[in-house]
């Protein structure tokens, strides 16, 4: 800022206004009835501050683009055609439906050890889910090991993305990834979870400092628990419930895993707490990484609050072989295309059209 040199000049002191003296009327809107018509004032400026945002917002957040393949663009959520293909006539988008895939982060191998694709109707308020074995083997060139779960860390969302839609035929427009320590985090802000545990679960690995122990039945659990819950596949071998707990594999986990994020979810939706907005940013920001925009989480928070969550939400199993060897791993999740495609028809087909035999990519075992 420019500042003049010298001293400042001098100012001739100013006189006394006088007012003429109020009125008896005058002054009676002093005193209580001042202080009324000012907050009375106030009241109108912070009503029409809220309208104001209230418009704003529904003005500026616009349902997000739906990314597209095969020539067509999007605007609004609604799909474009950009050239004169036979896409234009064939199989197309349907207007409002959009895929996502919730990840889970494994402790110490970097691989996401919980993968659950969620379709979301918002024209119908229908969400439906389906969970993808960790073990689910992949046709991929980048590495020898084909399990879909090192997808994420070892070549990076788009890859994993890419490998969804390979496999199943159902593209998928965005991630997010939550870290064990966010999915602890956030059932406990939320009071604790309650679910159905099918069978008695014991397992100890001392090199994870991983310990489960639980009863079947329903049961109320907190963050550290319900992580436990979710994270269990088996007893070890020397548990009396080893054998008799064999049928409980990675189609039931993540029908386990679903059970609790459908939890989460009636409970997120049926909060009513400003004072909870600021935690679960705080959750958020640290512990979650994801490829949608503020705006687009703010569309999608807002609209998941109108999904009746009684008849709004289903699910799906996608049944196959998990003991198949592929490229020599062993243990890897192999499908057939007639058992799968049912599901994924029902569940998370964004498309006008079925899914076919021809949209798959389904490895082969050895």
């Amino acid at each position: 800022m420019h500042r003049s040199s010298g001293r400042a000049p001098q100012r001739r002191p100013q006189q006394p206004v006088q007012r003429p003296k109020a009125s008896k009327k005058q002054r009676k809107r002093s005193g209580p009835r001042a202080v009324f018509w000012a907050f009375y004032k106030f009241l109108v400026v912070i009503s029409v501050l809220i309208v104001g945002v209230y418009v704003g917002a529904k003005v500026l957040i616009r349902p997000p683009e739906i990314p597209q393949s095969g020539g067509q663009g999007t605007q609004n959520g609604t799909v474009v055609n950009v050239d004169n293909s036979q896409e234009a006539v064939g199989r197309q988008r349907r207007e409002g439906v959009y895929n996502f895939v919730l990840l889970g982060k494994d402790v110490g191998s970097g691989n996401t050890d919980s993968i659950t694709v969620v379709s979301y109707d918002v024209p119908n308020q229908k969400v439906g889910m389906i969970s993808i074995p960790r073990d689910t083997a992949v046709e991929r060139t980048w590495r020898s090991n084909p399990k879909i779960n090192g997808a994420f860390y070892g070549a990076g969302a788009d890859v994993l993305k890419e490998e969804i839609e390979h496999t199943f035929g159902i593209p998928i427009d965005y991630y997010i990834l939550v870290d064990l320590n966010g999915f602890v985090a956030l059932v406990d802000e939320l009071g604790g979870v309650e679910v159905n545990i099918p069978l008695d679960m014991n397992y100890d690995d001392p090199y994870q400092n991983l310990h489960i122990h639980f009863s079947k039945g329903t049961q109320t659990l907190s963050g550290q628990e319900a992580m436990e819950v979710v994270r269990y596949r088996h007893d070890n071998e020397d548990s009396p419930n080893y054998r008799a707990n064999g049928w409980y594999s990675d189609v039931q986990r993540g029908e386990m895993q679903r059970q609790v994020l459908l939890q989460l979810a009636k409970k997120v939706i049926s909060w009513n707490s400003v004072t909870k907005v600021t935690e679960f940013v705080n959750i958020f920001n640290e512990y979650i990484k994801t490829d949608l925009s503020i705006t687009d989480m703010i569309y999608f928070a807002t609209q998941a609050m109108q999904v009746d969550m009684s008849t709004g939400v289903t699910q799906g199993t996608l049944e196959g072989d998990g003991t198949a060897v592929c490229n020599g791993f062993r243990y890897c999740f192999v499908y057939e295309a007639e058992d799968i495609l049912p599901v994924l028809n029902e569940q998370v087909n964004p498309y006008n059209e079925p899914l076919t035999e021809e949209d798959l990519h389904l490895m082969e075992p050895d």
